[in-house]
């Protein structure tokens, strides 16, 4: 048995890495034509486009992240024959006119004809700005793009493959035949709009959006903030494209005259002669998007890399040095994006930790880790808790503190002075409303945590040295509260977090420490606290002294 499970992973190793350009396409024998330190090496760049550690080996994380949702496009040349310098790729030399007509020849009936060409729009419109081309939609099927829906073998050569895996495939601009720049989407994937990420839904604007770059010229990127990353990030209500994705688009169509434009650009300081910019030089190749069609018409224009890759600023530094006005970069028409960072959750100091459907949510900053079991990070995290809870309103920077609600599962999400009731879908019952709801003193600026406590189901809402009792059922503050928080012996004052595992036990967090509270002594055991970050999420172990 245990030659058969290796023999097949064996195989799904090789079916994808062929795929997606990684190692030559040939006989089943393929792997035979590579040393093991080259085979190393391609496994090293598939855990690089996956941004996952670069082992080598195919291991579990390996496997997992070759089952992932993707993009059917390849990701590199299987040859390793050139080298990349930029972060950003272009896979094609792009249109050559600004006015860009699409057609919608069909729709998933999971989304109907009106939100399927509502997103279109939308992801359209999270590329024009940057690349000034104008999209249009006609009702013309001789139109420069068109959006399709397909299952299996839907005629352009490259099956789709079921639920999962591959979402979706493009065609680049300049590709040979009828294809030139259209959409595909797997009509068999579970389409929504702004989906519930609980629910394994599939959000069709984050996809197009995606797809809508390979239709502008642009190839996968191994810069998991980039657009063009090629694994499915969840649902991205809004996106913004990253400065790799705007630096792609200045390339292909700022740098050089289209059809469309004025005789001189002089509103953006880019004249007719600004595409003598050097550009690199990139062979023609005939591959193909997904499938294991080994003839095709279909031709890409893509870069792989080796070594060192060219940044952002080596890219501004190396334009100025060849003369170019980089102004236009830097300032008005790209600016940087200003994204928030990525805090460490391995230092502790959580916003709020709590249970929704039997998975862990840690929030911190404007980010939430999900964890399917105690260690146990999921794929695509941490991500910004807005992709989860895209209603909240673009001021909440963090989310103090949350609970599910026993009677109907509803989320309830605290921030400053006010909550949100989100039902899996969408925002409930009047969000925002006020702490005062709770009976709670309009003093009260906001809550470090609540619990809903497994001894006898009641709401449990802390504040610096005190505590409140709320009674769901009645919806009342219960008599004599608040109260100090010395009443939950061995607990200290001013905690982060708190929230009842599934074990049914009561635990507590602040700083990098929890404590386990004993339900039926009515205090912390004598062996807490310790390592929050190291028990919950895997960290590492620390090395400096706990102070209790």
């Amino acid at each position: 048995m245990t030659i058969e499970v290796s023999a097949e992973r064996q195989t799904k190793k090789l079916e994808f890495m062929k795929k997606f350009g990684y190692i030559a396409k040939g006989s089943d024998r393929v792997e035979a034509q590579y040393s093991q330190e080259s085979m190393s090496e391609a496994i090293r760049t598939v855990q690089k486009f996956g941004n996952i550690p670069q082992s080598g080996i195919f291991d579990n994380a390996t496997l997992k992240l070759m089952q992932s949702p993707r993009c059917g496009i390849p990701d590199i040349r299987p040859d390793y024959s050139s080298t990349r310098r930029k972060r950003f790729v272009i896979g094609s030399s792009g249109w050559n006119k600004r006015r860009i007509t699409y057609y919608i020849a069909n729709w998933s009936a999971k989304l109907g004809e009106e939100a399927v060409a509502d997103e279109i729009e939308r992801a359209f419109g999270a590329w024009s700005g940057y690349s000034r081309l104008d999209f249009k939609q006609i009702n013309d099927p001789s139109a420069d793009i068109i959006v399709a829906f397909g299952r299996g073998n839907h005629g352009d050569g490259y099956a789709f493959d079921g639920p999962g895996n591959i979402l979706a495939h493009a065609f680049f601009p300049d590709e040979t035949g009828s294809y030139a720049g259209d959409l595909h989407f797997d009509d068999d994937e579970d389409w929504k709009t702004r989906p519930n990420d609980f629910q394994g839904q599939t959000d069709f604007y984050s996809v197009a959006v995606h797809e809508i770059g390979h239709s502008l010229g642009l190839a996968h990127s191994w810069v998991p903030s980039s657009v063009m990353f090629p694994y499915y990030k969840g649902s991205t209500p809004d996106i913004q494209l990253d400065y790799d994705d705007i630096l792609g688009l200045y390339q292909l169509y700022i740098t050089r005259p289209l059809e469309g434009d004025h005789l001189t650009n002089t509103h953006s300081g880019i004249s007719e002669n600004d595409d003598e910019i050097p550009t690199e030089t990139i062979p023609e190749e005939t591959t193909t998007l997904e499938s294991q069609v080994e003839t095709t018409t279909k031709h890409f224009h893509q870069l792989t890399y080796e070594g060192d890759y060219e940044t952002v600023d080596d890219f501004l530094r190396h334009q100025s040095e060849s003369g170019r006005d980089v102004s236009q970069i830097t300032s008005r028409h790209i600016p940087r994006p200003t994204l928030p960072s990525i805090p460490d959750v391995c230092e502790g100091n959580f916003d709020a930790i709590s249970v929704f459907r039997t998975e862990l949510f840690v929030f911190k900053g404007e980010y939430v880790w999900r964890l399917s079991s105690r260690g146990v990070i999921m794929d695509g995290y941490p991500a910004k808790f807005r992709q989860l809870f895209w209603q909240l309103p673009e001021n909440i920077r963090r989310i103090d503190a949350a609970y599910q609600r026993e009677y109907d599962g509803s989320i309830i999400l605290y921030s400053g002075n006010q909550y949100w009731i989100h039902d899996g879908y969408s925002l409930i019952e009047g969000s925002p409303r006020p702490l005062t709801d709770y009976g709670i003193d309009e003093a009260v600026d906001r809550i470090d945590a609540v619990q809903v406590w497994g001894k006898n189901d009641e709401i449990y809402l802390y504040r610096g040295e005190k505590f409140w009792r709320f009674n769901e059922t009645s919806h009342t503050l219960d008599a004599g509260y608040p109260r100090n928080i010395r009443s939950w012996r061995g607990v200290p004052p001013n905690i982060d977090a708190a929230m009842t595992w599934l074990d049914g036990q009561t635990y507590f967090f602040k700083g990098k420490l929890f404590w386990k509270f004993d339900n039926h002594l009515i205090k912390t055991d004598s062996h807490y606290p310790l390592s929050a970050p190291q028990y919950w999420l895997g960290c590492p172990e620390q090395q400096d002294t706990v102070q209790r």
